[in-house]
């Protein structure tokens, strides 16, 4: 296991961040660092601190089970692509990511969000089933051509904020066909599919 049990790079912003291996990683106060990249796990990330990377490699993570407990922000075009490959990905309301590069969100066995998603001008997808838990608001700039996408189903009792300036919102799946979704609510967007 790899546990952060202290801030990392909060003097000195760290280099690129990887880790290559391990069972479970537990971070339990805020990551300053160039990127932040875990390319394989066998267990859960638990992501308890901020994470703020500068550099265009960005926030990518791949393990098992993701849990995402506190911001994720990207500067420098960084990415955020999360992977949980086996089971779930969940984002408590305070998990935003806050990106300026292109959000990728998968997970095996769905995703579970109460957390908010803000681009500049980059696509946001959720690529697996998506469940809300609570309000959620993502947005691609108001002048921008990011798209919103959402690969699979959508489901949950909450209200749904859209803003995707001259990009496309598209749902590929059934929306709302286990739990009806409360409000939703599209701010701008070129085209709605």
């Amino acid at each position: 296991a790899v546990i952060f049990g202290g801030d990392v790079g909060s003097g000195t912003r760290l280099g690129a961040l990887s880790i290559v291996s391990a069972d479970d990683v537990t971070a339990n106060a805020n990551i300053t660092a160039a990127s932040f990249n875990q390319t394989d796990g066998t267990g859960t990330t638990d992501l308890n601190g901020a994470v703020d990377t500068d550099t265009a490699a960005g926030v990518t993570i791949t393990n098992e089970t993701i849990t995402v407990d506190n911001t994720i922000t990207t500067t420098g075009t960084g990415v955020v692509t999360l992977n949980a490959d086996t089971m779930t990905l969940t984002f408590t309301a305070p998990g935003d990511i806050i990106s300026d590069g292109a959000v990728s969100l998968t997970a095996a066995g769905g995703i579970t969000t109460a957390g908010d998603v803000t681009t500049t001008d980059d696509d946001v997808t959720y690529v697996s089933a998506t469940t809300l838990s609570g309000p959620v608001s993502i947005s691609t700039g108001a002048g921008g051509a990011g798209n919103i996408n959402f690969s699979s189903t959508l489901n949950g009792t909450q209200n749904l904020t859209l803003l995707a300036g001259t990009g496309n919102i598209t749902f590929t799946g059934v929306v709302g066909g286990t739990t009806p979704l409360d409000d939703v609510t599209i701010t701008s967007a070129a085209n709605v599919t």
